[in-house]
C-alpha cells in the first residue's frame, strides 16, 4: 500500500486545524475507454491531455479518483491501472497516493481473467489534500483494542500527525475492498467474504474525498448519477475534448 496512507490516516479530516474545507473532487471512469480499445495504448490515446487539464484545475486540496479496469485480451493480461498512473503522473505533476482493489467476478461471469479493477487515488499536493477516512470505516475484527493494548497512539505518515491505532469507530477498509461477515461463528474468523459493487466502492470515495453540497467534477462515469444525490453532491460532467482545448490554451 502506498505509503500506508489508509492505515495511519487522521480520524476526522485531512486538514492540519481538522476543520473541513469548501472543496472539489475528480471522478473518471475508464470502463468505456477499455472496453473500445484494440490495444492498451488505445487507452492511454484516449486521456491524453486530460491529466494536465484536471491537474491545472485541481486546487491543492483536491483529489481525484480514477477507475481503471483490468483487462485480459488475446491471451495476455493488460496492467491498464500502472500504465495509466505512469501515463497520467508523466503528463501532469499528479502524485499517486493509493490504488484500491475491487473484485467483480460476479458481474463479469465468474471470468478470473479479468475478475477486478483498480482505483487510482490522485492528488496534486501531498501536504494539503483532505481525505475523510472516517466516513468509510467498517466493523473492527475484533472488539477491543486491536493492538492488544500497546502501541495506542503513532505518527501519520499523513501530515506529521499523531494518530490511534485503535479507532471505536471502527477500521479502515484497507485497500482491498471486500464484505466481510464474521457474525456465523463466535470467533474473529472470516465466515464469508463477498464483493461490493463498483457503484459502493464509488460511493466510498465520494465520501472520503467531497462533502455534503460539494461538487464531483465526473468524466465517462456512467450509470451512477444517483449515487451523487443520495450523498447530497452535486455532479459536474467534464467533456474530454474541452478539457484537451484547455490545455492547448
Amino acid at each position: 500500500m502506498t505509503d500506508y496512507l489508509l492505515v495511519k490516516m487522521v480520524q476526522q479530516s485531512s486538514t492540519q486545524s481538522g476543520k473541513r474545507e469548501i472543496n472539489q473532487m475528480y471522478l473518471v471512469d475508464l470502463g468505456r475507454v477499455v472496453s473500445n480499445a484494440d490495444i492498451q495504448e488505445d487507452v492511454l490515446n484516449a486521456t491524453e491531455g486530460i491529466w494536465s487539464a484536471i491537474y491545472d484545475r485541481m486546487d491543492p486540496t483536491e483529489t481525484l479518483w480514477v477507475v481503471a479496469p483490468n483487462a485480459y485480451r488475446d491471451g495476455r493480461m493488460w496492467p491498464v491501472a500502472m500504465a495509466v498512473a505512469d501515463y497520467a503522473r508523466e503528463e501532469s505533476g499528479l502524485s499517486l497516493k493509493n490504488t484500491i482493489t475491487v473484485h467483480r467476478w460476479e458481474d463479469r461471469g465468474g471470468d478470473m481473467e479479468s475478475a477486478y479493477d483498480e482505483i487510482l487515488f490522485f492528488v496534486k499536493d501531498k501536504r494539503k489534500y483532505q481525505f475523510y477516512k472516517d466516513d468509510i470505516r467498517v466493523a473492527h475484527v475484533y472488539e477491543g483494542n486491536e493492538w492488544g493494548g500497546e502501541r495506542e497512539e503513532g505518527n501519520s505518515a499523513y501530515h506529521d500527525t499523531k494518530v490511534r491505532r485503535y479507532n471505536p469507530d471502527g477500521k479502515d477498509p484497507g485497500n482491498v475492498w471486500l464484505d466481510e461477515d464474521r457474525t456465523q461463528t463466535d470467533n474473529q474468523e472470516v465466515d464469508e467474504v463477498e464483493t461490493i459493487p463498483l457503484r459502493e466502492a464509488l460511493r466510498r470515495c465520494i465520501l472520503v474525498g467531497s462533502d455534503e453540497g460539494e461538487t464531483i467534477y465526473t468524466l465517462w462515469t456512467d450509470d451512477i448519477e444517483g449515487v451523487f444525490s443520495e450523498e447530497e453532491r452535486v455532479a459536474e460532467p467534464l467533456d474530454a475534448t474541452a478539457l484537451r482545448e484547455e490545455v492547448n490554451e
